[in-house]
């Protein structure tokens, strides 16, 4: 059974990481689908950044200057007070990819 498990979590593992690198163009990303208060999946999608729910917030933060903690003006805390701590750090650290790579992409392309 243990040897079987650690299979299954090898195959899972590298599923997962083929996964993230068919997302290499830069206007494509990961979309997370949170489903109830403890399950969440991430959804691999070609998706725009454009069409990222952050976009229009990261751009907003933007252009609102200097801003001391820009993560929690983004963080939806509707669905951050339902996580767990474990889950917390996961959506923080998306929430910091997501907002580092629309920001990269509005400055590239001077949408400021």
């Amino acid at each position: 059974m243990g040897n079987s498990l650690k299979i299954l979590a090898q195959k899972a593992k590298k599923r997962l990481r083929e996964a993230g690198q068919t997302i290499t163009k830069k206007e494509e990303k990961p979309t997370n689908v949170y489903l109830s208060q403890h399950d969440y999946a991430i959804v691999v999608s070609r998706q725009n950044i454009e069409e990222d729910p952050l976009y229009e917030k990261v751009r907003k933060v933007m252009q609102k200057g200097d801003i001391i903690n820009p993560l929690a003006e983004l963080t939806d805390y509707d669905i951050f007070n339902k996580l767990s701590s474990a889950e917390k750090e996961k959506y923080m650290i998306d929430i910091s990819k997501r907002y580092n790579k629309i920001r990269e992409y509005v400055a590239s392309h001077n949408l400021d």
